[in-house]
């Protein structure tokens, strides 16, 4: 997929099914979500409206979404209001071409309009290129939650990275 034209935008409701095919991908094919079931377009159409959701944008490359960001409220509990979890996903067709990096850094840019003091990210500790991107965006390493994960027949650990915005 050419990548001369990235532009990166809010999320809408008719983004749901590119989002949620970007999703699965991920599911059935790596660790990057702990997720074992598809979702369904319903489900991501109901993700986006959310309260939770505080923020989604979408990358597009030639006209077509091909990635994904969001931060997502990290608990329900009110003390935890000012912190978000990031999410970044890519479509296949599209990875290593820096929209995955726009995409993330799109959302920590937003992050102090949406009164929010600390992201975090819980990424596979065995995702060396979500590790690196984490670490190349400011995001610390604070921490492992040793096997909490399990997929594909394996047990996983889970890094803790954050940034204070």
């Amino acid at each position: 997929m050419a990548t001369t034209s990235r532009p990166i935008r809010a999320a809408t409701s008719a983004d749901a099914a590119a989002i949620a095919a970007i999703y699965n991908h991920a599911v059935t094919t790596s660790t990057a979500t702990f997720d074992l079931e598809p979702e369904t377009v319903a489900t991501r159409t109901a993700w986006l409206a959310a309260p939770g959701t505080r923020l989604c944008l979408v990358g597009e490359i030639e006209g077509r979404v091909a990635g994904w960001s969001a931060l997502l409220s990290w608990s329900t509990r009110g003390g935890y209001d000012r912190t978000a979890e990031a999410s970044i996903y890519v479509a296949p067709e599209a990875q290593r071409c820096g929209l995955g990096r726009a995409l993330a850094a799109a959302a920590l840019e937003a992050a102090p309009a949406l009164g929010l003091h600390a992201v975090i990210a819980q990424i596979c500790a065995d995702n060396a290129g979500g590790l690196a991107l984490a670490a190349s965006l400011g995001l610390t390493r604070v921490g492992t939650l040793h096997e909490v994960g399990h997929k594909f027949g394996r047990v996983l650990d889970v890094a803790l990275c954050e940034r204070l915005v």
